[in-house]
């Protein structure tokens, strides 16, 4: 008797570890997609120091069941991704009282979001229409999510819509940032992005597609690879580079009873090819409680670092201008910050490297005399203004690709602003284009309330790299200004 129990009991528990439950992720559009920004386009040497895993399991609540409701996006993107990002701004690392009892509400985004019509145009009584990662963003980053105390979850209601009250009170825990991890097709450096965002305590929210069931390989938890028509949404909370040659921790929402208390990997290579859409949670800049290891900005402080490299991998020589400092914040000083100090011809190919002390936006803007031309350089396509890692490197345009001096020969100008706050960039190359003055007055002129002043700045003199701090809150930017000659 005492073995049919044994059996019973290893047959019930293989059962619940491969039953399938509701899902309901809907892919999103290309259009959808690509209006969310990319993260910055991160070097290769940028992911050199990673641990060779991490973990967020530490701030994740007790995994729950979304039931028979198609809402993973819900329960994926609230009770799981922003109650993690909170529970690491709040410090509250293994208090998983504290943290189950200040998750958020499936059912705010769920319910906010989801098309009342089934595709058949029939009215989804039954809650089986599912919804997207994209329209879930949107209601984090516009409107923000209120508790799950605030509005409960009923598995037998989604129709019921939040009322201005509680979006007025989703308000306070509104996201910073959404931003996608690869653009669709393009998965090169898709793990090591998603050990990167982990790795800052920032959880990743992605979507399983072109699945038919999760299931595992034999006495593992580990996502057996297979193909079908499926879509579902969950949260990336940790990895190990040493784990099943290389695998993601995932949190699902069908239970505590279901898998490994919830949670399963998925290994590195499978990951890249069904995880068609990646996404990074970033909590506000504002940290009232800030932990030991988060790295959020303190004090107003700036700071910055650029290489010009040619093609041939050489860095340009440059110089200091004399004054740089002391003309800083004077709109009619026309000098720029540094100089070139090598001519180059048409054709010559080099890219930009650019460093941040602190999170914050960087952009950057050319000139070129010879037809008085004005242009956005960065960010272009859709890729992310946002600098969110410190220490870390990025390339403009990116490692596959090289700026390339045109055949107008003249004297250029690249501008790269360093911010604390988001710019709008297009209205400030509109008044560089077409205000009065030379290039750098009017640059200085559209910042002037905004820029941290000379005497709070420091420039190194042998390369391409400042360090600001002011006690004056509104000094939010830093215009560095490098001469090219292009002959």
């Amino acid at each position: 008797m005492k073995k049919l129990l044994i059996l019973c009991f290893i047959v019930f528990t293989s059962t619940i570890a491969y039953s399938q439950f509701p899902t309901g992720l809907e892919a999103s559009s290309d259009e959808e997609y690509n209006s969310i920004p990319t993260i910055v386009p991160l070097v290769s040497r940028s992911f050199n120091t990673l641990p060779s895993s991490y973990s967020l399991k530490a701030y994740c609540p007790t995994p729950k069941s979304q039931g028979n409701q198609s809402s993973c996006v819900g329960w994926a993107s609230a009770h799981g991704a922003r109650t993690i990002s909170n529970a690491v701004k709040n410090g509250w690392k293994n208090n998983i009282t504290k943290i189950n009892a200040n998750t958020f509400s499936p059912a705010f985004i769920y319910n906010s979001i989801k098309s009342p019509r089934k595709t058949d145009n029939t009215l989804d009584t039954k809650c089986e229409r599912g919804s997207s990662l994209t329209n879930a963003a949107l209601v984090l980053k516009k409107y923000g999510v209120v508790k799950n105390t605030d509005f409960p979850y009923n598995v037998n209601n989604c129709t019921t819509k939040p009322t201005n009250y509680l979006f007025t009170k989703a308000s306070k825990h509104k996201i910073s940032h959404f931003e996608k991890l690869n653009d669709k097709g393009y998965n090169a450096n898709l793990v090591n992005n998603v050990k990167k965002a982990l790795s800052k305590n920032h959880p990743v929210l992605f979507g399983l597609l072109g699945y038919n069931n999760i299931s595992f390989h034999p006495n593992t938890y580990v996502y057996k690879k297979n193909y079908g028509a499926k879509g579902h949404a969950l949260v990336v909370v940790g990895y190990d580079d040493n784990k099943y040659g290389g695998a993601f921790e995932i949190m699902n929402s069908w239970g505590s009873w279901w898998g490994n208390k919830g949670f399963f990997w998925i290994k590195y290579e499978d990951y890249k090819e069904q995880a068609k859409e990646n996404y990074v949670i970033v909590d506000q800049l504002n940290n009232p409680n800030p932990s030991p290891n988060t790295n959020y900005v303190t004090g107003n402080k700036l700071g910055g670092e650029m290489t010009l490299k040619l093609s041939s991998g050489s860095n340009m020589p440059i110089s200091l201008a004399e004054g740089a400092t002391r003309n800083f914040n004077i709109v009619k000083a026309t000098k720029t910050t540094y100089k070139v100090n090598k001519a180059y011809t048409s054709g010559t190919q080099f890219r930009i490297y650019l460093k941040s002390k602190q999170r914050g936006y960087v952009y950057l803007i050319g000139y070129g005399s010879s037809d008085k031309s004005v242009n956005k350089l960065y960010p272009f396509g859709s890729y992310s203004d946002f600098f969110n890692y410190t220490n870390s490197e990025i390339a403009l345009p990116n490692e596959d690709y090289f700026i390339e001096f045109d055949n107008k020969p003249g004297r250029d100008i690249l501008c790269v602003l360093y911010s604390k706050e988001k710019l709008n960039i297009n209205n400030i190359v509109s008044k560089a284009k077409y205000s009065s003055g030379d290039f750098v007055s009017r640059i200085k002129k559209a910042l002037s309330y905004k820029m941290f002043k000379g005497s709070d700045i420091t420039f190194s003199k042998d390369k391409i790299a400042f360090n600001a701090s002011s006690k004056n809150l509104s000094s939010k930017v830093v215009p560095v200004f490098i001469e090219m000659n292009h002959q």
